[in-house]
């Protein structure tokens, strides 16, 4: 056999041999379908959820905001449709959402809203998730890019409903290929070898130790991921809670000054939610001292703590396993606490 030949048969062999240990490999993990193993480098053989989740009807964001009684300003837990589907049907009413990139800043919502005289009859829902408090709502006015704000007409976003939202059996896409993440898994297998079953593992997806394993139905039930920017919170200042308080008192008295209502809905971190069974958590709940500040400026917000921590304690799978959002149990009683209080701001 010449040279060439068994350089091309050990070129081959060898590219055979890659492919089949890279193919392996994501088989073995599983195809992805939650940010936080994606992102984290973990699999979801380990964590992606097992047990059939409940489905929800999501009907399509309204795409003419003058003509509806509910508006909503929100992010990711806003996208897929699913709480405003179920407020709109609750209360009868149509609702359009925007979300926070379709616009330059804060100010430029507003500003279109009060520009195009949409506020008058209308309830207006804020919805962030809380590891964004601080930064999103410091400073309003403060556009992110140098250039004039448009007041043009910013039609509501187009809800995917298929997208990483999961109606009753978790599904992801095609076996992952990609050499990184799979490194990534490679990397926290090791970790999680040597530093022990008890430790913390801390990364973009902070992987952590539970003290019950009956919260999610994921094989490695016995730990949490959560996003590691929820470990901030613990550094927030009076100084800036106290800015987002005052920014978001602002908008409430812009809305009702043109006769529209408003409502703040604070989701709470993953991490927030299931504090009390993380493994050497620490004391850093800020989301109840946003909420009391928030009552005490007089704006109108509901706590989302409390009946989230008394779900997720009793229903597995409040929150994904393999994701920073929660499962349709959890956007139901999302929508359920948002709906209730609109009854109540109605009935006064």
């Amino acid at each position: 056999m010449s040279y060439d030949k068994r350089y091309l048969l050990r070129f081959f062999g060898a590219t055979a041999a890659g492919l089949l240990v890279i193919f392996g490999a994501g088989f073995y993990a599983e195809p992805l379908s939650g940010d936080l193993t994606r992102v984290g480098g973990w699999t979801e053989r380990e964590f992606g959820w097992t047990e059939p989740l409940p489905e929800m009807p999501i009907d399509g964001n309204f795409p003419d905001m003058k003509a509806a009684g509910i508006l909503v300003l929100g992010d990711s837990f806003s996208l897929a449709n699913i709480w405003q589907t179920m407020v709109g049907r609750e209360r009868g009413l149509n609702v359009a959402s925007h979300n926070y990139e379709q616009f330059v800043c804060i100010e430029q919502w507003l500003e279109m809203l009060e520009s195009n005289g949409v506020l008058a009859g209308r309830t207006v829902i804020v919805e962030s998730l809380e590891r964004f408090f601080p930064s999103r709502f410091g400073n309003i006015g403060t556009c992110r890019k140098s250039k004039s704000r448009d007041k043009s007409v910013v039609k509501p976003f187009e809800a995917f409903t298929h997208g990483e939202i999961p109606t009753s059996r978790r599904t992801g896409g095609e076996i992952p290929t990609d050499v990184v993440y799979l490194l990534k898994v490679l990397k926290n297998a090791v970790l999680e070898a040597l530093l022990g079953s008890d430790a913390t593992i801390h990364g973009v997806a902070v992987n952590a130790p539970l003290t019950s394993r009956d919260l999610f139905s994921n094989r490695r039930s016995d730990r949490i991921l959560y996003y590691y920017e929820d470990d901030a919170e613990g550094s927030w200042s009076d100084e800036q809670i106290g800015k987002a308080v005052y920014s978001i008192s602002a908008i409430q008295r812009r809305i009702e000054a043109a006769e529209g209502r408003f409502i703040f809905v604070l989701v709470p971190n993953k991490s927030s939610v299931y504090a009390r069974f993380i493994v050497g958590r620490p004391d850093a709940d800020r989301y109840t001292t946003v909420i009391r500040r928030l009552g005490d400026a007089g704006v109108a917000t509901v706590d989302m703590l409390a009946p989230f921590r008394g779900h997720a304690e009793k229903e597995v799978d409040f929150y994904l396993p393999d994701d920073t959002h929660v499962s349709t149990k959890g956007y139901r009683v999302l929508g359920e606490v948002i709906s209730g209080e609109m009854k109540k701001m109605a009935a006064r």
